[in-house]
């Protein structure tokens, strides 16, 4: 908490935060390695779930079978310091989307449907606080990481309503989450 990565440490890509009940979908290429599973989102009493023990190892083995082909997005979401660039605006429906990582440091894309009555600046408080307590905001998916360079995919539905992105990665340089240097962009689907 309140600390960046270490430096050490590369996330290919990660399905972003959703709700019990609910599936997400992210694809990205491994190579062989060595590769933990784990969820850095806060329970309610701030405490985050690896520190619970929400993490497992996955070791990638060599193969000579070629790789399979990278899904076709109908969307791009360009990861930059400290914005989202969205190649065309999110309509209703299902869309697959492409994640580039053109910053310096990782990112992430976390979709997010706003409760009713609720806006970026309770967001904003909310992970001021701790992001202790319900959020305000339903976690819709989306994808963690690529590393800076790289890039992932990830398919999700969207229905009409006010949504936000936002990136929850700590900062290299101060530690604080990039959604608090301003790393949140709101939209409407309509």
């Amino acid at each position: 908490p309140d600390a960046p990565p270490p430096p050490w440490l590369a996330f290919p890509v990660g399905v972003g935060v959703i709700v019990p009940g609910d599936t997400g979908q992210a694809t990205a290429v491994l190579t062989p390695g060595h590769y933990a599973m784990a969820c850095f989102i806060s329970s309610p009493d701030g405490v985050l779930h690896v520190m619970k023990g929400m993490m497992r190892p996955i070791e990638v083995a060599p193969s000579s079978a070629p790789a399979a082909p990278e899904p076709v997005a109908d969307l791009t979401i360009t990861e930059k310091e400290y914005e989202f660039v969205l190649s065309a605006p999110i309509t209703a429906g299902t869309h697959t989307i492409r994640v580039e990582n053109a910053g310096a440091q990782l990112h992430e894309v976390s979709v997010n449907l706003l409760a009713p009555g609720k806006t970026v600046a309770d967001v904003q408080a909310w992970v001021a606080g701790g992001m202790k307590g319900a959020p305000p905001a339903k976690p819709m998916g989306g994808i963690t990481g690529p590393d800076p360079g790289g890039h992932g995919f990830f398919t999700a539905t969207f229905v009409p309503g006010d949504y936000f992105l936002v990136c929850f990665v700590p900062d290299r340089t101060d530690g604080k989450p990039h959604v608090m240097h301003g790393m949140i962009m709101p939209f409407t689907v309509s």
